[in-house]
């Protein structure tokens, strides 16, 4: 109960000193970057009679071992804000001065919106940037589903010392067996569609003869996957989220691993404030008596890299790049851009 007590009146104290000080908390926004990386799987799986291949088919053009191989197919680049907990500031009236300080306006993050205004003129309005969400409908599905032939279909020819009362015992079916009925049923639908195209069938399909065509080859296909093998592809996204620091304007980053790469983001950005110098570390630090911090934020390249090559570039603006400036409160009416952090007017 004590304890209860003791904090209670440190929350009460605390209180009280921040309504004397008589002034505010804010925040400057940063950006991060969310890159979402679309990447193309493709499974290589060996055909169960595929150690027949070259015997019975007469090919070597099969898999000859499992793997995954994986390709990025792009990347998409989107920038939003949050609250920059490196750029959180208060601002306070002069002692001196007999004046309130003018109004403030934040928003629900507490990113400073507003200076000497009751409300945001809506044509002023600028909204935060969000990110969105891009779906992928393609369903990831890397099972081969080989088809396989049955051994009743399988036709074995009896052994010589077979006896005419079939006698012996039944001949096993070997995988070789298995194999060469499998390549007698390709040759049958080979046949089978031949006639069907050629017409040399006296049958007249009529429109259902190209529907009946793509069927047959899909069938002769699943047989001979039995010996070449499946490739199937699939296609998913990765997402990766990165907040640029503000050394990091004119240098390279590596993030993680996409699709068994190293993914490298190279920023080059425009020295725009050369010529200014920028707000001191004591400045930073200390309350503000009639004063408000904003940006210049910068214009940069971004270039993601796999391994060493650019895969994806983008013009952006980073506002954490970008110089410390500071702004009286005194006699002005300012609106900040939510985004940036710089201001987009001002009025005397």
């Amino acid at each position: 109960m004590r304890k209860l007590f003791l904090i209670l009146s440190l929350l009460a104290s605390l209180s009280l000193e921040a309504q004397q000080e008589d002034g505010i908390f804010y925040y400057l926004p940063r950006n991060v970057i969310k890159l979402e990386f679309t990447i193309e799987e493709t499974n290589y799986f060996i055909g169960p009679y595929a150690e027949f291949a070259m015997k019975i088919m007469g090919t070597s053009d099969y898999i000859k071992e499992n793997k995954t191989e994986y390709e990025i197919k792009s990347v998409d680049i989107q920038v939003a804000d949050e609250p920059d907990p490196n750029a959180v500031f208060f601002v306070a009236s002069d002692e001196k001065s007999k004046e309130p300080m003018p109004n403030i306006i934040l928003d629900s993050d507490g990113i400073i919106l507003a200076l000497g205004f009751d409300s945001i003129p809506s044509k002023s309005k600028i909204s935060r940037n969000t990110f969105t969400i891009n779906d992928l409908n393609t369903v990831k599905d890397n099972n081969p589903n080989f088809i396989d032939i049955l051994e009743n279909e399988v036709e074995v020819e009896k052994d010589d010392d077979d006896d005419e009362e079939g006698s012996s015992a039944p001949k096993k079916i070997s995988k070789e067996d298995k194999a060469n009925a499998i390549a007698d049923k390709i040759s049958k639908i080979r046949n089978a569609n031949f006639e069907l195209i050629s017409g040399f069938n006296e049958v007249v399909y009529g429109n259902t003869t190209s529907y009946m065509v793509d069927q047959m080859k899909e069938l002769e296909n699943e047989y001979i996957s039995l010996f070449k093998g499946k490739i199937i592809k699939s296609t998913y996204k990765q997402t990766v989220y990165f907040t640029p620091e503000e050394k990091q304007a004119n240098a390279s980053a590596s993030i993680t691993k996409i699709a068994g790469e190293q993914i490298k983001l190279q920023f080059e950005s425009k020295n725009q404030l050369a010529n200014i110098n920028p707000v001191n570390d004591e400045t930073k630090t200390t309350s503000q008596s009639n004063k408000l911090f904003y940006r210049m934020p910068v214009e940069t390249t971004l270039k993601v890299l796999s391994g060493n090559n650019v895969i994806a570039e983008k013009q952006l603006i980073i506002s954490q790049f970008g110089a410390l400036r500071v702004i009286s409160v005194k006699n002005n009416k300012v609106l900040f851009n939510p985004n940036t952090g710089q201001i987009t007017t001002i009025l005397k």
